[in-house]
């Protein structure tokens, strides 16, 4: 009798497939993990940039208030002493 048998032809083709079965598997998994990792940093993004476009909307909102005409016409006049001269007080000087 032989003491060395041969294996079929095609019967290490079985192992290699379901190694390969199971790398993609692994794959597949870590693809769908990392890919769900980047989604919620996005989102972490987004609503930060919500948040800071909302509160750059309410800081040009105050800029618009504290630099409003008759708010500094009233500043003027009330803590400054302030007022709009006379038409006989304007000189004019040439250059």
């Amino acid at each position: 009798m032989n003491a060395h048998r041969r294996l079929p032809r095609g019967s290490l083709l079985l192992p290699a497939l379901f190694a390969a079965i199971v790398l993609s598997a692994l794959a597949v998994t870590w693809s769908a993990h990392h890919h769900r990792q980047r989604v919620n940093l996005l989102y972490g993004e987004l609503n930060e940039r919500d948040r800071v476009l909302a509160e750059w909307g309410r800081l040009v909102l105050e800029q618009s208030t504290w630099t409003a005409h008759n708010r500094i016409e009233t500043l003027a006049t009330e803590r400054l002493g302030m007022r709009i001269p006379e038409p006989a007080d304007v000189q004019l000087v040439r250059p």
